[in-house]
């Protein structure tokens, strides 16, 4: 009777996957800049794997496309790691989430989407200019915004937990407020436009939600403002 074939466990090299991360975050950051330069059509990813030191078939070996390149440097753009989790799994929204006091909430919330739209701004107006000639890139925007929804109806729910909203104010309609009032066009005006600072616009968010999403605070009770 022959012996059972032992099988073999797979081979794991630390340096080899050290590289491959190595490799992955050198073609993110090379097409970071080449998008945001040069815009989406005229960037090749010839050009992107040149600036990266790797060779274009690596390229497309890991991103597979030219357009799901973009989208993986928008999502490394948000945190600056790989694989990193769900937006709502990680340390801002979460801390967001165990606050127990609204006002609190909505600062520390304006704080963490104020950082991360900054961040996420210079690739969706990349997005949103590739979306003019690629409709893969259109449908890929729009989902991804109305995942920024789904996200931000979540951080509302969270705050309606721990008290009641401003009369007359939904979940729903909160949560549309929040989505417009914190995406990349209202950003776009003030901080482009107008040439407010990011510590303006973060105020101005913080401030702009606690007067438009929460109760008045009680008479003679003093709300600090900064």
């Amino acid at each position: 009777m022959s012996e059972p074939v032992k099988s073999r466990r797979p081979y794991r090299s630390p340096v080899r996957e050290e590289r491959a991360r190595a490799n992955r975050v050198a073609i993110l950051e090379a097409a970071h800049r080449r998008f945001v330069a040069d815009g989406y059509p005229k960037t090749s990813v010839a050009s992107i794997a040149a600036d990266a030191g790797v060779s274009e078939d690596l390229v497309y070996v890991l991103f597979t496309t030219k357009r799901g390149l973009l989208v993986e440097v928008l999502n490394f753009s948000v945190t600056g790691e790989l694989d990193s989790p769900r937006v709502l799994e990680q340390h801002g929204p979460q801390a967001v989430r165990e606050e127990k006091d609204q006002r609190r909430q909505i600062e520390m919330f304006a704080a963490d989407i104020s950082r991360r739209t900054a961040s996420v701004r210079p690739i969706d107006d990349v997005m949103r200019s590739a979306a003019l000639v690629d409709e893969s890139v259109a449908d890929k925007r729009r989902e991804m915004h109305e995942t920024r929804l789904v996200n931000l109806t979540q951080f509302v729910t969270w705050l309606a937990a721990n008290g009641p909203l401003r009369e007359g104010v939904s979940v729903e309609e909160a949560a549309s407020t929040v989505w417009t009032l914190t995406g990349p066009d209202v950003h776009r005006l003030l901080v482009d436009e107008l040439g407010w600072s990011h510590e303006r616009y973060a105020a101005w968010v913080r401030r702009t939600l606690e007067d438009t999403l929460l109760p008045p605070p009680p008479a003679g009770s003093a709300t600090p403002r900064s």
